[in-house]
C-alpha cells in the first residue's frame, strides 16, 4: 500500500468466473455446462473477487463534504501534506477533522466532492449514504454523504471497442481470443510521472485491475532482448526497444510501448511476472455514458 501513499499517478483488474445456469433438464446439457465452467477456471490468468459496486451516486450540489458518521457534525475528511516537500511526489495524508496532525506535515485542505464526483455505494444510513472513499493515496475506506446532495447514475457496460477507440485518452489492448481472451492492457504516458502500464481484465462490461500489476515503462535502444521484464523491486519495470515504441511525434523521439506489437510469447512474459504477486488493492473501471469512464479502489477483503 506504499505506493497508494506516496504516488500521485493518476490512471487504471481480475478474472471474474462466469456462472454457467443450466435451465435445461437434460443431464448432457448440464454436464457440458460445467465442463465449460471447469475449463474457464483453468484457463483463468488473474482472479480477483467480483466487482463489488452495484450503486452510483454522483455529486448535484457545488461543493459538500465527507463525513466521518451520519452526521453533518460529524469531523470530515481532510488531507494532511509533507511540510517544505521540493519533490515532485510529496506525501499525504488522509485522516479525519478531529485527529491531530503529524509532525512534519501541515493541513492542506478539507475533502470536498464538487459537482459531478461519481461515488460508489457501500450502503446507506438514515439520510445518508455510505460511499466509498479509498484512492491511490487515501486509505480510508468510507464517508457519509447527504442524500439530498447526490443524485442516481447509471453505468453500462465497457466493450473492448470502446477501449480501443481511436479517441480514448488512454491506449489500450484487449486480447480478442485465445488462453487470453479478455486480458487488457492500459499504457498512459505524462511527463510527470512517465510511462505506466496496468494489466487487467475485461468481465461482464468492467476492466478491473489488480495495483501489484502496475508496471512502469521505459525505452532502452541499447538492450540485447526485445523486451525485458523486471520484477526484483516493489514496482515491475519492462524495458524495450526502440522497435516496440508507437511511431514518433514529428520532430520527437518515440517514448511508448506500442501495446500491439506485443506477441503472445512477450505477453506471456509480462503475465507470469505480474501474476505472481498476490492481488490487494484492485482498481474497477466502469463506464458511465453521462460522464464516461471512471476507476474506483477497492480493498478486496
Amino acid at each position: 500500500m506504499n505506493t497508494i501513499k506516496t504516488r500521485l499517478f493518476v490512471v487504471l483488474w481480475g478474472v471474474l468466473i462466469p456462472f454457467l445456469a443450466a435451465n435445461c433438464s437434460d443431464k448432457k446439457t448440464v454436464e457440458k455446462a460445467e465442463t465449460a465452467e471447469t475449463t474457464t477456471k483453468t484457463e483463468s490468468v488473474i482472479t480477483v473477487a467480483a466487482p463489488p459496486f452495484q450503486k452510483f451516486v454522483v455529486v448535484s450540489v457545488d461543493e459538500e463534504a465527507l463525513y466521518k458518521k451520519a452526521d453533518t457534525n460529524s469531523p470530515t475528511l481532510v488531507c494532511w501534506i509533507e511540510s517544505d516537500c521540493e519533490s515532485d511526489y510529496c506525501e499525504s495524508i488522509y485522516q479525519w477533522s478531529d485527529q491531530p496532525g503529524k509532525q512534519g506535515f501541515e493541513l492542506s485542505t478539507d475533502i470536498i466532492a464538487c459537482a459531478g464526483k461519481i461515488f460508489p455505494v457501500l450502503g446507506e444510513e438514515g439520510n445518508f449514504y455510505k460511499v466509498s472513499t479509498t484512492t491511490r493515496w487515501c486509505e480510508i475506506e468510507s464517508a457519509y454523504i447527504p442524500k439530498a446532495s447526490v443524485g442516481d447514475i447509471e453505468c453500462a457496460p465497457i466493450t473492448a471497442d470502446m477501449l480501443e477507440a481511436d479517441d480514448n485518452y488512454l491506449q489500450c489492448r484487449v486480447v480478442k481470443d485465445g488462453k487470453y481472451k479478455d486480458i487488457v492492457l492500459i499504457e498512459e504516458y505524462n511527463e510527470l510521472d512517465g510511462e505506466t502500464i496496468q494489466v487487467g481484465v475485461l468481465n461482464d462490461g468492467v476492466v478491473a485491475a489488480p495495483l501489484v500489476y502496475n508496471m512502469e515503462g521505459y525505452m532502452f535502444d541499447n538492450q540485447k532482448e526485445d523486451i525485458i521484464v523486471d520484477d526484483s523491486e516493489d514496482i515491475i519495470t519492462i524495458k524495450y526497444k526502440n522497435s516496440l515504441a508507437l511511431p514518433a511525434e514529428e520532430g520527437g523521439d518515440p517514448y511508448q510501448l506500442d501495446l500491439k506489437k506485443l506477441s503472445t510469447e512477450q505477453m506471456a512474459n509480462i503475465l507470469d511476472k505480474v501474476t505472481k504477486r498476490k492481488p490487494e488493492y484492485v482498481e474497477f473501471m466502469y463506464h458511465f455514458p453521462a460522464q464516461g469512464l471512471e476507476s474506483f479502489i477497492y480493498l478486496v477483503k
